[in-house]
């Protein structure tokens, strides 16, 4: 299959079913990749999408569909300008894939000029390499629930990598999920990052330090359980809030005066998406 065979596309062979399975199921009529590099992963996408636009420094010299668009320069300066311009369109983003600057400030400056646009409303965001410690660091530094359009944030929706043979010691890979949902009833509704498991770098971190230390790694073990146990007690302080907040929500759907007040709501949806 072409989706395997691939020798030029730098994602894992889940990666790629991910990204083409998400895209079957967005079926996008305008993307966008911030990332280039070879072209890989934009190929994939346009063959998915009726519009693309690709950001790279220096845009490559490439064949491609005649629905891609790309843009030399850089994305922090150049994407804000795209998005300004489709949103003033009242047009919506179906599909976006981060993968362009990998430091931690690059990749939270994507991330925020995306969900700071009008242009993002209804959304799949992806964004490689959250394995990374660097870009999972920027990834973290951004502050999802002040935007209540954003629906679900899954960091580890694909695992990261620990390098053996090829990279060494080093952590890569690895997709994180944006979705993004300004139709979404956000009052009262649980914050939107994914906080069921363990940060899987974090524990893939722990595990190349065991590596390195070549032998039981009693203090490094001990560190490692302090820091589940407190991580157990955040889940556990976190399902106490969402159960708190669904209480109210429960209550606020029940009273008197949201029924009375439902044919305002929805007269103001309606008004909305014309």
């Amino acid at each position: 299959m072409e989706l395997f065979a691939d020798q030029v596309w730098q994602m894992s062979y889940g990666e790629r079913a991910a990204i083409e399975g998400l895209l079957a199921v967005v079926e996008p009529s305008l993307a966008i990749e911030i990332g280039t590099a070879e072209g890989a992963s934009l190929r994939r996408i346009a063959a998915r999408s009726t519009e693309v636009h690709s950001f790279d420094l220096v845009a490559p010299q490439l064949d491609l569909p005649d629905n891609v668009t790309l843009h030399g320069g850089d994305s922090h300066e150049l994407l804000p300008r795209l998005l300004a311009e489709l949103a003033q369109a009242g047009r919506n983003v179906d599909f976006v894939l981060v993968d362009g600057d990998h430091s931690a400030e690059g990749v939270r400056r994507d991330v925020e000029d995306l969900l700071a646009s009008p242009a993002i409303s209804r959304t799949v965001i992806v964004a490689h390499d959250s394995g990374n410690e660097t870009v999972r660091a920027g990834l973290d530094a951004v502050a999802y629930g002040a935007w209540p359009k954003v629906a679900h944030v899954d960091l580890d929706f694909v695992p990261g990598h620990l390098g053996a043979e090829r990279f060494p010691g080093e952590l890569w890979y690895g997709l994180g999920l944006i979705v993004v949902d300004a139709t979404r009833p956000a009052y009262f509704q649980p914050g939107p990052v994914q906080r069921e498991r363990h940060h899987g770098g974090q524990v893939l971190a722990l595990a190349r330090d065991a590596i390195a230390a070549g032998g039981p790694p009693t203090p490094a073990l001990e560190a490692a359980n302090a820091r589940i146990a407190a991580l157990e007690r955040q889940v556990a302080e976190r399902d106490g809030e969402i159960e708190h907040h669904r209480a109210l929500w429960q209550a606020l759907m029940a009273s008197p005066s949201w029924r009375l007040t439902a044919p305002l709501r929805l007269a103001k949806r309606l008004a909305s998406r014309r």
